[in-house]
């Protein structure tokens, strides 16, 4: 017998007191996986309920890349620096960071906590082996490898791998392709501190110096073309040496480009002192007028390529200039003060007045 209309409303708008019970259990269910999940976070962001380890003193623990995130958080209890495996576990999931760790041996404690251990993980900050050497920036590649020379490195070997690059760099490092055939490396070793494993030889140190420039540079200079990346670190190199401050750095790049612009020559005297190979405080005008395609008083516009390797402040002027009305600058041979002019007969002045 076929259920009458009534009937059929009443069956399907009013659930029966099993679908109620069901109801609520789920229901019930999906709250107390929410409270968890709340309490995990907390206790992970925190560090309480035991989310943190047991060992006080920094332990060197080590992340090949090969094992599983679950066999790296088992060495982490088993360690004492996390208190609880799925505390870390539930972060690496729900912060989609599992995949984002780096290789590499690292200085951790019980006293981090579970995002401070991720984050370090994440950004490579790993314990460096090896001779540590720091190149300031400025730093030409002659004068790198004589630092390097200075700590027992092979200095000479690496100076030549820059002079003569092997042509398998270009494919390992796309950024070298900004730079003309046949051009040495100068520019792209970044300035800073390394460590360098004796054991490694010339190219590894090279490689080290490049991957800095793939990490730091790369992404700073990502709007412009090859050409125009190449310049700018050209000019780059320039104003590293000429200037000390961000300040006056960012009113030097625009003069010099506005000097290009106008047909005038850069005259910088650190263009100078790299065609000359040596550092005065003072040029004559023998000095000035030495031929090399790296004279900006003789040859318009930029050198062949970078004159030293730039840091960052360097780089960040060039790319965002401070307008300015000068033409003409000097640094005070005592005080390395920068003073500016506007005109020719004022910056000749200038030079009366700071002994130049």
């Amino acid at each position: 017998m076929e259920p009458t209309e009534a009937e059929t409303e009443t069956t399907d708008s009013k659930p029966t007191g099993t679908s109620r019970r069901v109801a609520v259990s789920v229901g019930l269910f999906l709250c107390a996986i929410a409270i968890i999940s709340m309490i995990v976070a907390y206790s992970v962001k925190t560090g309480v309920n035991g989310s943190r380890g047991s060992r006080l003193e920094p332990v060197m623990i080590s992340f090949h890349g090969s094992e599983s995130v679950i066999d790296l958080s088992d060495d982490l209890l088993r360690q004492g620096i996390i208190g609880s495996k799925w505390s870390f576990l539930y972060y690496l999931y729900s912060t989609d960071l599992r995949t984002k760790l780096q290789a590499g041996d690292y200085d951790v404690s019980g006293t981090m906590s579970i995002p401070e251990i991720v984050s370090k993980l994440v950004r490579g900050d790993t314990v460096e082996h090896g001779t540590k050497v720091t190149f300031p920036e400025g730093m030409s590649a002659r004068e790198m490898a004589a630092r390097l020379d200075e700590n027992g490195l092979p200095g000479a070997a690496f100076l030549q791998s820059v002079t003569k690059p092997n042509a398998s760099l270009r494919s390992r490092y796309p950024f070298l392709a900004d730079a003309p055939p046949g051009a040495t490396l100068e520019g792209f070793l970044f300035p800073d501190t390394y460590y360098f494993d004796p054991t490694q030889g010339a190219d590894g140190i090279l490689t080290k110096l490049l991957d800095g420039y793939a990490k730091r540079v790369v992404p700073l200079m990502s709007a412009s073309t090859g050409k125009a990346r190449y310049e700018a670190l050209t000019l780059s190199s320039i104003v590293e040496m000429e200037v000390r401050t961000d300040a006056d750095r960012k009113i030097v790049a625009d003069i010099f480009r506005r000097r290009i612009d106008a047909g005038m020559p850069l005259q910088s005297d650190a263009t100078v002192r790299y065609a000359l190979g040596v550092t005065k405080v003072k040029h004559s005008l023998t000095d000035i007028a030495v031929d090399s395609p790296y004279n900006t008083y003789v040859n318009k516009g930029l050198p062949p390529g970078p004159i030293s390797n730039p840091g960052l402040s360097s780089l960040q002027a060039v790319l965002t200039p401070t307008p300015n009305q000068y033409l003409y600058f000097l640094n005070n041979p005592n005080t390395g003060e920068t003073v500016f002019a506007k005109t020719f007969e004022e910056h000749i002045a200038n030079k009366a007045k700071n002994g130049l």
